[in-house]
Formats: structure tokens, sequence, C-alpha cells
């Protein structure tokens, strides 16, 4: 993802009162506007009109939504993890959906509600209909899994000890706060988890954690 699209992406994750549609409008452009931006590449990159009326909105710079780089996609090569995520199918068609991820503190990333982007579907979710990607951010799990790393997530497949696993706290306004970390036990109340970045192991509240997804791959940067 190059600067001007993350400086959106975060944006979005940090105000729930944003919105593509509604700052596509703003802009005078049609309501799909940004989200083509963001999720195909198109246009490449925002003409002077539309970063001069984009940055006030956005509380930024018209410079720091300039930008000469590719459009973001799945460039990174896919390789083997924890599950064996297989090769890719060159005829599927690119249809799983990939989220942005920002940083929401405490080593936490913030999933946003909407897709930036679409890859094709490796062998285990090539049926899975809500299974998705999204970007890491930190590298409290480095060396597995490091900073622009795409994971590949089974929402649906069960966990367990040992698996790598994205725990998830809805927010309540579309985005999700997501922490990456090794699932060691589970109890009625507790998730007991490992980081590898310091290297520590401590407990999530489950109450809070309300949901554990397993990784089944990962795109590398």
């Amino acid at each position: 993802m190059d600067a001007p699209r993350k400086v959106l992406v975060d944006t979005l994750a940090r105000r729930p009162d944003l919105d593509l549609k509604n700052l596509s409008l703003a802009i005078g452009r049609n309501h799909a506007y940004l989200q083509q931006y963001l999720m195909r590449g198109s246009p490449r990159e925002l003409p002077e009109v539309a970063r001069h009326g984009l940055a006030p909105l956005l509380g930024v710079s018209p410079d720091d939504l300039r930008s000469t780089a590719a459009p973001p996609g799945a460039g990174g090569r896919l390789e083997g993890d924890l599950r064996m995520a297989g090769p890719l199918r060159a005829a599927d068609r690119a249809d799983l959906p990939v989220f942005a991820s920002a940083e929401g503190g405490n080593g936490a990333i913030i999933i946003t509600s909407e897709p930036i982007d679409y890859v094709r579907r490796p062998e285990p979710l090539l049926s899975v209909r809500d299974g998705y990607g999204c970007y890491v951010i930190g590298d409290s799990m480095s060396p597995a899994y490091e900073q622009g790393d795409l994971l590949l997530v089974h929402p649906g497949r069960p966990v367990r000890p040992g698996d790598d696993c994205v725990f998830v706290r809805d927010q309540g306004d579309g985005a999700q706060q997501a922490l990456v970390k090794r699932l060691l036990r589970t109890t009625p109340e507790k998730w007991r988890v490992r980081q590898f970045n310091p290297a520590k192991d401590f407990d999530l509240d489950r109450s809070q954690w309300q949901k554990v997804q397993l990784i089944v791959g990962k795109y590398s940067r």
C-alpha cells in the first residue's frame, strides 16, 4: 500500500464519522470514487483538485496524498506456514477481500470495515465465504509475521493450542480491533497466548476478545 492510501485508510480507522462514500461526494466525485481508488487502484494517483479537496477533510497536507507508486495489490509471494496454505490456482478469480490495518495501541491493530483490495484465494480458503486477508502492523510476532505481511484468515475453522490466530474485539462502529498471537491454552474465561517480540505469554479476557480466527497462511511483503 502506498503512502497516500495508507493515510486514507489510517484516518478512516481513527475517524468513525468519515466514510468513503461521503468523502467522495464531498470532493465532487461519484460515491464510489475513493473506494475504487483504494480497491482497484483507479485512479492510480489522486489528481491535484481531488487532493486539495480531500486533504482538509482528513486533516492532512495535499502533499501527503501525492504518489506515483503502483496501486495496492498482492505482489508478495505466498509462503507456507503452520497450516500449509498450499499453492494458488491461476484460474481462480481475485475475490478474497483484503482489509487494511492501522495501529490501535497496546500491540493491537484496527481492521477497517471496508476491503481495500481483493486477491486470489489460496487452497485453504477456496470455499470459505467469509475468509479474508489483513495486513500485519508492528513486530510483536516477528520473525513469524513481519510488518506488511498479508495474513490469510479462516474465521470458521476450529482452533487448537499451537495455532497462530487473530483475536478479535468488536468496537461497535464497523471496525474491529485485533491481536495476532499464538494460542497456548483455552479456559472458559481466558485465552492464554504467546507473542515472540518481546517474548512473553499472557492472558486475554474472552469477554473482551470474543472471537478467535485461524491464520492459514500469509503473503510475504
